[in-house]
């Protein structure tokens, strides 16, 4: 099975977009750190810290998600 990076993404943000509350905002930083770790390659490292090397366009990829997680976040701190 292949996955498809972009077809991903879009499920990521459907997902933060989806976020009703701070569990779901908690589940929501799960996924785009699984989409993380998925599309990365993971080096050795003598230390117990997994280490992931990514490319530019997962990294950029990373970053908007995480900044719309933010956003989202903030967002739901305003309404309660």
């Amino acid at each position: 099975m292949s996955l498809d990076i972009f077809k991903t993404f879009r499920k990521s943000k459907k997902v933060i977009l989806s976020s009703l509350n701070q569990a779901h905002i908690e589940a929501s930083r799960n996924y785009i750190n699984n989409f993380f770790t998925t599309f990365s390659t993971p080096l050795s490292s003598p230390s117990y810290f997994k280490i992931y090397e990514a490319g530019d366009l997962v990294g950029s990829m990373y970053e908007s998600l995480y900044r719309l997680l933010e956003e989202k976040e903030e967002s739901l701190k305003k309404v309660n």
